[in-house]
C-alpha cells in the first residue's frame, strides 16, 4: 500500500467531523453548544446541574448549607457526573462537541441514517496532514495524523 499526503485539515475546535456533504443542507441542526455540566455527590449519589440547580459557582445553595458549589468541589463533595446530553448524537455543533468531550473522545452522529462521526483531535488546535492509502492506483483508505 503507497501512502501519499493528500492535504490537511485545519482545526480551530479540538475537533474532526468526517461525514457525507450531501447531508450537511438536508439534517445539520442550528444549535450553539450548550456544555451541559452536571455534579454527584459522592456520597448521596444526588445530581446539581449548572444553570438548573445553582446559577453561579459563586452562589450559595441552600440545600448544602449555604455553600457554593466551588465549596462543594473544592472539597471533594461532589464530582463532574459523566453524563451525556443525547444517547446517540443528533447533526450538530453542539452534538459533534458533546460527542468529541465524552469519555470516549468519539460519537456517532445521527440515528437513522448515520450521518457521521465526530471526535476530539486529542492535541487540540492545528493543521493536520491527511494521507490517502492507495493498492494499485485506488484509494483503499484515508489517515489522518493527529499527532504531527
Amino acid at each position: 500500500m503507497k501512502k501519499v499526503l493528500i492535504g490537511h485539515v485545519a482545526v480551530d475546535s479540538g475537533q474532526l467531523m468526517l461525514c457525507d456533504p450531501c447531508y450537511v443542507d438536508e439534517h445539520w441542526r442550528e444549535e450553539e453548544f450548550n456544555r451541559r455540566r452536571v455534579y454527584k455527590h459522592t456520597k448521596t449519589g444526588d445530581l446539581l446541574e449548572y444553570r438548573v440547580d445553582f446559577e453561579f459557582y459563586d452562589s450559595p445553595i441552600e440545600k448544602y448549607g449555604g455553600q457554593k458549589m466551588n465549596q462543594l468541589l473544592q472539597s471533594g463533595v461532589f464530582k463532574e457526573a459523566d453524563i451525556e446530553q443525547y444517547p446517540m448524537h443528533p447533526f450538530s455543533y453542539n452534538a459533534c462537541c458533546y460527542a468529541s468531550l465524552s469519555k470516549d473522545g468519539y460519537g456517532q452522529l445521527g440515528e437513522m441514517p448515520l450521518l457521521g462521526i465526530a471526535f476530539s483531535t486529542v492535541h487540540g488546535d492545528g493543521v493536520y496532514p491527511v494521507y490517502g492509502n492507495y493498492n494499485n492506483n485506488k484509494l483503499q483508505s484515508i489517515t489522518i495524523d493527529l499527532n504531527p
